[in-house]
């Protein structure tokens, strides 16, 4: 019997084998995948990227949101073309704040400051310079103010410093005489020599005020804007700390 059923099997044609279906095809990713691969993609090249790229693009992130900025005016105060708009400028983009020229304002609203002297005299100019300059202190919010070099003659405005970092910018008189528009500074105007008297007189009203000294001919404004803002973002006023 065992026999019989062995032959059973052998006789007829052989069975034919099913074919193997043929391999499936990958599915196509669909967008979002797309998205979410090429975000892993640009992570990973970010991680396998030099040292001193990935310092770079940090030290872009913080400029643009990261740091904390000052609550409150920045003021700059010093003597005659000793920088303080041009670098204030420069320090204000760095912060990410509005500039404020003390002196451009008051010219907006009385005209220009060398007319103003001769037909009004100092002490008046140094009434309604007052009155701008608190006007402009009283706004609230971080920016960077400059200030005129004789600003600080006026007691009101000296008060009004105290409560604000004070950022004092110095230079020569060599320096000045070689980079400054006299024909622009009416005290400097007809005795270009004065400079130094001038800044020797006020000296120590500027140091009364400030919190920090910074010298704008022995660095590129770009070195200093980088420095004077690295300070405002950390300066806390003596008596906040009170």
């Amino acid at each position: 019997m065992n026999g019989h059923r062995r032959a059973g099997r052998d006789t007829g044609p052989p069975a034919s084998k099913p074919k193997p279906a043929p391999p499936a095809r990958p599915t196509p990713p669909n967008d979002g995948q797309q998205a979410r691969d090429a975000a892993a993609d640009q992570a990973a090249a970010a991680r396998n990227a030099p040292a001193g790229s990935r310092g770079r693009s940090r030290r872009r992130r913080r400029r643009r949101g990261g740091a904390r900025l000052p609550d409150r005016a920045v003021v700059f105060v010093g003597p005659m073309a000793a920088g303080k708009t041009s670098l204030g400028k420069r320090v204000a983009r760095e912060l990410g704040v509005p500039f404020i020229d003390t002196d451009a304002v008051f010219v907006r609203q009385y005209g220009p400051i060398t007319e103003f002297f001769e037909r009004h005299g100092e002490p008046e100019f140094r009434r309604l310079e007052a009155e701008v300059i608190a006007a402009e202190l009283a706004t609230g919010g971080g920016r960077i103010v400059a200030l005129g070099g004789g600003a600080v003659l006026t007691e009101s405005t000296r008060r009004l410093l105290a409560e604000h970092p004070v950022v004092l910018l110095m230079t020569t008189q060599e320096a000045v005489l070689r980079t400054a528009n006299l024909s622009r500074r009416p005290l400097l105007r007809d005795d270009p020599e004065a400079w130094g008297r001038i800044l020797e007189e006020r000296r120590p009203l500027y140091e009364e005020v400030a919190d920090v000294t910074y010298r704008t001919d022995r660095a590129t404004k770009e070195q200093l804007a980088r420095r004077v803002a690295q300070w405002a973002r950390s300066f806390r006023k003596r008596s906040d700390n009170a």
